[in-house]
């Protein structure tokens, strides 16, 4: 399974171990005393296909989940753009639990404490950004797709309790040790 990071310009991979199970205990890494959470919306690839036409790419995700991406706070400001350690550590990544996406200009709310965002596939223009990733990399059942350009930042210390919603069902739940 591949998830790919984009912030509607650029793409980043991640390494297939970096993903964090949803629910486990996520333990805070000693390299840096301060560490985020960016909250993205992500959808998850339903079907194989490389070279989708964009008029098709509706047809190739069908669910939404809620994405938290692990870095440290100076890092967080631009997550593309961090070191590739970032991309290859374990648990770097966690994805909660996903939901249909619906219609194409159906909008969600994702919400992590006093933190709101808004999510259609029309406003993250989810059809070109699959083709796009078509081009070059085949995708398969389960490969992820995370928009990061909206992120909401959520600090991280120990003995935190991250919860994440989407549409006011639970997406995300985790402890961090």
């Amino acid at each position: 399974m591949k998830a790919v990071l984009t912030d509607g310009k650029t793409m980043r991979h991640y390494a297939d171990s970096s993903q964090q199970r949803n629910g486990q205990a996520w333990f805070l890494p000693d390299e840096s005393r301060l560490w985020v959470a960016l909250i993205c919306p992500a959808v998850k690839i339903c079907r194989l296909g490389t070279h989708i036409a964009p008029k098709f790419a509706g047809r190739y995700y069908d669910s939404l989940a809620a994405a938290c991406i692990f870095l440290p706070a100076d890092k967080a400001y631009d997550p593309l753009r961090a070191d590739e350690r970032f991309f290859l550590m374990d648990a770097a990544y966690c994805v909660g639990d996903f939901l249909p996406v619906g219609e194409y200009d159906r909008v969600h709310r994702i919400s992590v404490g006093d933190g709101t965002m808004e999510f259609s596939a029309a406003q993250y223009e989810v059809d070109s950004k699959v083709s796009e990733l078509s081009e070059f990399s085949t995708l398969k059942m389960g490969d992820l797709l995370i928009f990061v350009s909206d992120a909401i930042a959520v600090d991280l210390a120990e003995n935190d309790r991250l919860e994440v919603m989407i549409d006011d069902s639970p997406s995300v739940i985790l402890k961090i040790k």
